[in-house]
């Protein structure tokens, strides 16, 4: 018989897909709500925390939310519905539904909402670009005996050091010689008490992310054959593993307006645009959501437009006026196509639960609606 899915197997999943560490510091990613130990036949991914997502799920007999958007971003001192975020969790809790919420940490992912983004604009040559979350990183030094460097080595790389974006048990290795005595009481794996001994040994170099170290440094006391394995760890500078921006090429060259036109079309969406309609474009930056203080990013990585979700008057005229022409293009149209992702990356690494993806109606659930005249 299969073993059940629970919330934990799925945010496991999401955990491998979407690392909470890639979430920006004032957020808040995970098990927001609920049992991580329950069984989940039925998932509903969402963008909003909304009461008609909640609903969905209870109609639907799903006993799992994942959402985009956080239920709450401060630590709360009553819990009751009085709040419009209380009635919401509230009601969830009496349904027994749990809620997961990737929200940063989905912005940035590889294949998360500004992927999809870019993707939905038919761009190419995608690359990352702008802010992100900075991640604590050491450098582990550590001397090994020859003949155990390859083990200790993998031991490491498998507890995560020695990872460099797409690379994994990346290490730095050098030969020399290492030099000790026993003293009386230890028990050397190799040598004799009291004796100085000579062994052939590597230098053994790797990174190390803040968030495995513990993890990394017990490995290392677990595969060293030396009773005191002698180590240094260097903290780092910290840094964006992965920022949270896209930028790519439209097939072509085309006037301001007329790409202004195509973002409508793609995202089904009225949208407002800053800068000169006659202005050609062809390399563009997006980033979902509640973005627009990312131009400049934007435009220092060479952009000749800026797509996000919310711009607000004066981010507008600032933009556009130091010449980086900003869409607004909808909160709810540039980050539904990271949800339809995230439901489709869920569902093709578990056959259990089924996972479907809430589209709210038109005006409610938190997708706006514009009228064109």
């Amino acid at each position: 018989m299969p073993l059940k899915c629970t919330v934990q197997s799925v945010l496991s999943t999401l955990e491998s897909i979407s690392p909470a560490r890639f979430a920006f510091s004032f957020d808040s990613v995970g098990l927001l709500l609920g049992d991580r130990n329950a069984t989940v036949s039925r998932a509903l991914v969402a963008l909003d925390h909304s009461m008609a997502a909640v609903d969905a799920c209870i109609d639907a007999d799903a006993q799992l939310l994942v959402c985009h958007h956080p239920i709450f971003l401060k630590p709360v001192q009553r819990f009751n519905t009085d709040t419009y975020e209380g009635r919401v969790a509230w009601k969830m809790a009496k349904n027994g539904i749990s809620l997961i919420t990737a929200h940063t940490n989905w912005d940035s992912a590889m294949g998360g909402v500004n992927d999809a983004l870019a993707a939905k604009l038919g761009l190419t040559d995608v690359t990352a670009f702008g802010s992100g979350a900075e991640v604590s990183r050491y450098k582990l030094v550590t001397y090994i005996p020859l003949a155990d460097a390859d083990a200790v080595a993998l031991a490491l790389a498998e507890a995560g050091a020695g990872r460099i974006g797409n690379y994994e048990q990346c290490s730095f290795r050098s030969e020399g010689e290492g030099r000790f005595r026993p003293l009386s009481g230890a028990n050397p794996a190799i040598g004799e008490v009291g004796e100085l001994t000579r062994v052939p040994e590597v230098r053994l170099e790797v990174l190390v992310p803040g968030e495995v170290k513990a993890k990394v440094l017990r490995a290392l006391l677990a595969a060293h054959p030396y009773e005191e394995p002698a180590y240094d760890l260097i903290p780092l500078e910290k840094t964006v593993e992965q920022p949270a921006g896209r930028i790519g090429l439209l097939p072509a060259a085309m006037p301001l307006e007329q790409f202004s036109t195509l973002v409508s079309g793609c995202l089904n969406e009225a949208i407002w645009t800053f800068g000169d309609p006659k202005r050609p474009v062809r390399k563009v930056a997006v980033v979902g959501g509640a973005a627009d203080g990312d131009w400049m990013h934007a435009q220092r990585a060479g952009a000749d437009v800026f797509v996000t979700g919310e711009v607000k008057q004066h981010v507008g005229l600032e933009a556009s006026e130091c010449g980086m022409p900003i869409i607004a293009a909808g909160h709810y149209a540039t980050e539904q196509p990271g949800v339809v992702a995230l439901r489709d990356h869920l569902a093709n690494r578990l056959t259990e639960p089924e996972f479907i993806t809430f589209e709210p109606e038109l005006g409610q659930g938190g997708r706006p609606f514009g009228v064109k005249v």
